[in-house]
């Protein structure tokens, strides 16, 4: 873990976005800050290991403080250590049992309990080493087994438990520093950490959402075919049964519930995220919508194109499974056997899932579309967004695009997946924003043939793409105003800090 001691109004709580890792979220984190400078934010980041990493942004100057914490590190020297022994007490165990039945029954208000009882041994030496090798801690596991997946691998179960609870027992080991507010941009491990600070300090906790962190692990979940049980068992790989895989993201939906409960406000962007939190267990008083915003000034004006000149059809975002890349591809082979004058950019870090971006480079070249596609990696997409012509978005699930907003800045025509807020940015979301008319065309998730048709539309009729970006324009110009959006957080943290010191 690396530390550095400093006081904060803020505790900014974030895993896998800033500020290493570029993307909407971490766009948009990076600006919260560096526009509220009269705030001082101390930044809480979960990331996989705790290897040495490089900001991918320029560090504010209001940033004045930074915690790391790996999630898949093994503190008190891994779990190499003899086991069954321990000197541990039992009530955290007993704790951590209790909290299992509560998470079957879905039941978040235990959590504070299962706290107190991590809070009292979070300066004991062994731990981390317990939780996960004493022989309480293998009751625990052996009881769950039986009562619940009997029928099922124990070796799938036992590789699911330890990932799933190495990070959750590396979490709520953590000492939390102290701040005058908590604000987690997740829920998740993330979101539990903002709930650790609220009762560890009787300090207020605030979540935004961006996407629904259970909706998105649901997803990568459904996504996950095996499980690989590295370095522990020789590398074997093993599939993941239905019961298994459901367990796991009952972990992640109770985890929700425990950071609902007990955020005020919960802030999402748009009202559909707002309904599927409310079912999800947050409470309708408290949840608040504040959408993201756009300066419009920031937009680059769209470069003329000459006879003859090939037209560009961009996807923005990161090289991975939820984004969808393949169906962009495939979208692109249909096109471009029907256009010739057609160029496709990949504009988007590769390195986030190795093995997808391959997948993708290699149906690109299985698909003859080598010399049509290319995939440029991380870039200043604003040296891109003036010879962009469609803007493309394939992904199974968004939130509320920054990059849709972006291009609307520039005067972009966009095609995208009828997920998240897409529908609203594109079509609009109250009667005076749809009487603006469409600013581009919906397609379903998944379908090539219709990103395919849509990209077509537009490209053999300019003056309804022409038509579409300047909607999109105005629908910025009108609505989604990034100084609304830094205003309302502005208001919110001063209103969370009134009690807190200068």
């Amino acid at each position: 873990m690396k530390k550095e001691t400093a006081p904060a109004d803020i505790c900014l709580i974030l895993e896998g976005t800033y500020p290493y890792v570029t993307g909407g979220v971490s766009a948009w984190t990076h600006r919260l800050i560096t526009h509220l400078p009269e705030f001082r934010f101390h930044l809480l980041c979960l990331v996989p290991d705790e290897e040495p990493r490089r900001w991918a942004y320029p560090k504010p100057e209001n940033v004045v403080g930074q915690t790391d914490v790996g999630l898949s590190t093994l503190p008190d020297g891994g779990v190499t250590s003899s086991v069954f022994g321990t000197s541990t007490p039992q009530s955290l165990f007993d704790g951590i049992a209790s909290f299992h039945h509560d998470l079957l029954g879905g039941d978040p208000s235990g959590f504070p309990d299962l706290f107190r009882q991590f809070a009292k041994v979070s300066d004991h030496a062994g731990l981390f080493l317990d939780l996960l090798t004493s022989r309480p801690s293998w009751k625990i596991l052996q009881d769950l087994y039986t009562q619940q997946f009997h029928e099922e691998s124990f070796l799938d179960f036992f590789w699911m438990w330890r990932t799933t609870h190495v990070p959750l027992f590396r979490v709520l080991s953590l000492p939390i520093p102290k701040a005058g507010a908590y604000h987690a941009l997740s829920t998740g491990y993330a979101g539990m950490l903002g709930v650790m600070g609220n009762l560890a300090h009787q300090r207020p906790f605030l979540l935004t959402e961006h996407g629904i962190y259970t909706r998105e692990r649901r997803i990568e979940i459904a996504l996950a075919e095996w499980i690989e049980s590295q370095r522990f068992a020789g590398g074997t790989i093993r599939p993941v049964s239905e019961t298994v895989r459901g367990f796991w993201m009952r972990i992640f939906e109770q985890i929700g519930r425990i950071v609902y409960h007990h955020a005020d406000p919960v802030i999402t962007l748009f009202e559909g995220n707002r309904d599927v939190e409310i079912r999800e267990g947050a409470d309708p008083d408290r949840v608040r919508i504040i959408p993201n915003g756009i300066s419009l000034s920031e937009g680059r004006p769209r470069s003329p194109r000459l006879p003859g000149e090939d037209r560009i059809v961009a996807l923005i975002g990161r090289v991975v499974p939820i984004k969808d890349v393949k169906t962009f591809l495939l979208a692109a082979r249909i096109v471009g056997e029907q256009e010739a004058s057609v160029r496709f950019l990949v504009l988007g870090p590769t390195d986030q899932d190795p093995d997808y971006a391959a997948e993708c480079r290699e149906l690109s070249e299985s698909l003859d579309l080598a010399e049509k596609v290319t995939f440029t990696g991380n870039v200043d997409l604003s040296r891109y967004y003036p010879d962009i012509d469609i803007l493309v978005l394939t992904s199974l699930s968004e939130s509320q695009p920054l990059v849709i907003m972006e291009a609307y800045a520039s005067g972009i025509p966009v095609v995208a997946s009828r997920v998240g807020a897409c529908e609203e940015l594109l079509t609009g979301r109250t009667p005076t924003d749809k009487s603006l008319g469409p600013s581009g065309i919906l397609t379903g998730v998944g379908n090539p043939q219709e990103t395919a048709l849509a990209i077509l539309k537009l490209l053999r009729d300019p003056d309804l793409a022409m038509r579409m970006g300047d909607t999109g324009r105005r629908r910025m110009d009108l609505f989604y105003k990034e100084t609304d959006v830094f205003d309302a957080y502005r208001s919110l943290y001063r209103e969370k800090l009134a009690s807190w010191p200068a």
